[in-house]
């Protein structure tokens, strides 16, 4: 959530990511060709994972372990799942998708989780303060979990190139300065008042440090839900998803969230994922799309 004061960001560490890909049937760790078909399974709670296929637009991704089975159609080429599986242990996740099948490991152990760039918390799933991502890095003013180094500095690039000064103000968190942030707000406004714009310590997306607070140059409306009415708040929302990012917290969505509107926080959840949000208008949180209870309290 937003630093409604001063912005500051925290070094630490975590796990490295790993990704089982779908296609010859072998794991790698690079990115396969777009008409290729490929599916990740990566761990999103210790309970679930989502299941992300880039197939052709149109075809079905079915995803089953146990008595547990869930489809979804491609959009733009992509389809995305959440599925439940085994809590914290590895699970076979059978894949189905354009009449072929395999069958596929998933760990959602801690440092599976930790590695994981689709890793949810909210005000149900929680982290401990040993969290920390594996490797940061610095992207313009705010540090970051490494991978979002250079997504955020081609997002800033693309801006300026229409005519938009997008500014990055807050990254990563730790849980100790989450903890302090928020202690702050809640003797300021009262605990209800601070859970609805503001995470309790080990609920913050920006302790994974794959979330960021944007701006315009101007501070114009910054962190107010205004923001998505200004020029920078309007390139956000029609371009953040080219670049893997989310708006997390969408308007009319604090019954799912348990937070109000903020057009300037922005989630990373990779490509796949981030299209596959832009073109599916009717699921607005990450909740709803990788199946998970709403989270509107703690």
């Amino acid at each position: 959530m937003s630093d409604l004061t001063r912005r500051e960001a925290i070094a630490g560490s975590g796990a490295a990511l790993t990704l089982a890909m779908l296609g010859a049937g072998t794991a790698q760790a690079a990115r396969s060709d777009e008409n290729e078909r490929r599916v990740v399974v990566l761990p999103v709670t210790p309970d679930r994972v989502a299941v992300v296929a880039r197939v052709h637009s149109g075809e079905v991704l079915t995803a089953s372990q146990g008595s547990e089975r869930r489809s979804r159609t491609a959009e733009k080429n992509v389809a995305v799942l959440g599925l439940a599986v085994a809590k914290s242990a590895r699970s076979r996740v059978v894949v189905e998708v354009a009449g072929a099948s395999r069958t596929l490991d998933v760990d959602t152990r801690v440092e599976a989780l930790r590695a994981s760039e689709l890793r949810v918390v909210n005000k149900r799933v929680a982290l401990t303060n040993k969290d920390k991502p594996n490797k940061l890095a610095t992207a313009g003013a705010v540090v970051v979990d490494a991978r979002l180094q250079h997504p955020i500095k081609r997002m800033i690039k693309a801006a300026k190139k229409d005519e938009v000064d997008l500014e990055a103000v807050s990254g990563y968190r730790s849980f100790e300065y989450q903890e302090s942030l928020y202690a702050r707000y809640e003797r300021r406004d009262g605990r209800k008042a601070a859970d609805t714009y503001s995470a309790r310590a080990g609920h913050s997306e920006h302790q994974l440090g794959l979330a960021i607070d944007v701006r315009g140059a101007d501070a114009l409306h910054e962190l107010e839900e205004s923001f998505k009415d200004t020029p920078t708040g309007k390139w956000v929302a029609a371009h953040a998803h080219e670049f893997g990012f989310v708006v997390r917290y969408q308007e009319g969505q604090e019954k799912t969230t348990g937070y109000r509107a903020e057009p300037w926080h922005l989630r990373y959840v990779g490509d796949d994922v981030a299209r596959f949000l832009h073109e599916r208008r009717d699921i607005k949180t990450l909740e709803e799309l990788f199946d998970l209870p709403a989270a509107p309290g703690y």
